[in-house]
């Protein structure tokens, strides 16, 4: 293990002592050599390509300034030392503490200091571009969402102080999934948010991190907390404009990719107004709306399977659907594993979504699995509203092509499986309740 300089080490080094300067050499080449190939075996993704960055650097430093600048050695070995703890403490599962975590403190420094600080200065050379993205994300509402994105920032910041290592401000919680970096619970000051180990550990790009700690921050929001109608799969938040836009977490999630310059490519404007005006291609417009609720059912069934049911039963909109599910707590375990199971369904079909082009819609659509009688399925959330047969069989089509591809055992068949997907939770605000209504009707 590359060991950090003491008190004693570090002064040797700045004074030039040149047996310790050429040990600390020697060591940091041997432990280039030994770290490469373990990070090289990694499977390809960001994880990997972060520890070869950290590793990157520590290789940059052995030919920097500091072999010529006495007085740089000891602060370069400690800036080396550094790197390679969080190379190994990665590769050996070990998470930074919450407490006092610098990759989120430095996630909501970028969010205060290049978004908050520069929205209402007219001054910086960034101005243009932040409001720019509230605007896209926003249309007429991009003043008050600026403001609550504010908000939202003050309140993600008195979270970080708040949080104590247990169960207090920002918590660590481990079990969550892959690719789920952070998930809130709550509102106002009683609120947490949970952080996975990618959110700790720093394999999340800053502006990632940014990003997703402002989409849940908006969720635990005192006054106005905001929901989950669409995610970004799919550019999906730009469908979304006026106060529709603002109870949506995913338009300030975005507004932070665009604000930063980082995530893209972004839709051009006339691409927006295209989504905006429901005159983009039909099939893309339901596949973006399929996209979220997919994505919904994999969020809320990770929270189905955190739940005890030998004390809390099956949640209502979810026993509607499943009905061949026993229903009595006796069969907890059985309950649980079905949760389990599904929520391992809800990511595969994520994956085959992102693979899935459709090019041009079927001429003929012959489904004669429509949930109700009348001969229409119910195509929104808590809803009322029902989707005429074409849009839904267009749908129920999207979902067959995802359902063979993911080779989807549950539930059993794709009618019940797509009347989950869209009536998985239930909104009981009813201002929440009549918009989501607006939007889903504008695609008939």
């Amino acid at each position: 293990m590359f060991p950090f300089p003491d008190e004693a080490t570090r002064k040797a080094l700045d004074l030039g002592r040149r047996e310790v300067f050429q040990t600390y050499r020697v060591l940091m080449a041997c432990e280039l050599q030994r770290l490469r190939p373990v990070v090289r075996a990694l499977p390809a993704g960001l994880r990997r390509d972060r520890l070869t960055a950290r590793l990157d650097k520590v290789a940059a430093l052995a030919v920097g300034t500091w072999l010529q600048q006495i007085s740089e050695r000891g602060a370069t070995m400690h800036q080396a030392a550094t790197l390679f703890k969080e190379v190994q403490d990665s590769l050996d599962g070990v998470v930074p503490s919450v407490v006092g975590n610098p990759h989120l403190t430095a996630a909501l420094d970028e969010l205060k200091t290049r978004i908050v600080d520069v929205m209402n200065d007219d001054r910086s050379p960034t101005h243009v571009a932040v409001n720019t993205a509230f605007a896209r994300l926003f249309g007429s509402t991009s003043s008050v969402a600026k403001a609550r994105f504010a908000q939202t920032v003050t309140a993600l910041r008195a979270l970080l102080t708040r949080t104590d290592g247990r169960r207090s401000g920002f918590v660590c919680n481990l079990s969550l999934p892959d690719g789920m970096g952070a998930l809130a619970s709550g509102q106002g000051d009683t609120a947490i948010i949970n952080v996975g180990r990618s959110a700790l550990d720093g394999t999340m790009h800053l502006w990632e991190l940014a990003a997703t700690l402002v989409h849940e921050g908006t969720h635990i929001l005192a006054d106005n907390p905001t929901v989950d109608i669409v995610y970004r799969h799919r550019n999906a938040a730009y469908y979304l404009q006026g106060q529709i836009a603002l109870q949506n977490a995913a338009n300030f999630e975005q507004t932070v990719y665009e604000a930063l310059g980082q995530g893209g490519p972004f839709p051009t404007d006339a691409e927006v107004a295209a989504m905006r005006g429901r005159s983009a291609p039909r099939t893309d417009s339901l596949h973006t709306v399929l996209a979220s609720r997919i994505t919904r059912a994999w969020v809320r069934t990770y929270d189905f399977t955190c739940l005890d049911f030998t004390r809390t039963d099956l949640p209502k909109p979810v026993a509607l659907v499943l009905t061949d599910l026993p229903q009595d707590r006796a069969y907890a375990p059985l309950t649980k594993a079905y949760m389990e199971a599904l929520h391992a369904a809800m990511l595969a079909l994520m994956r085959a979504e992102e693979r899935l082009v459709v090019r041009a819609e079927p001429k003929m659509l012959n489904h004669s699995t429509v949930i109700n009688s009348d001969g229409t399925i119910r195509f929104t959330i808590n809803s009322d509203l029902a989707a005429q047969t074409p849009v839904a069989q267009l749908l129920h089509w999207m979902l067959d092509e995802l359902v063979a591809e993911a080779k989807c055992q549950i539930p059993k068949d794709t009618a019940q499986l797509l009347a989950l997907i869209l009536g998985i939770e239930k909104f009981d605000r009813d201002n929440v309740h009549d918009v989501l209504n607006d939007f889903y009707g504008s695609f008939h």
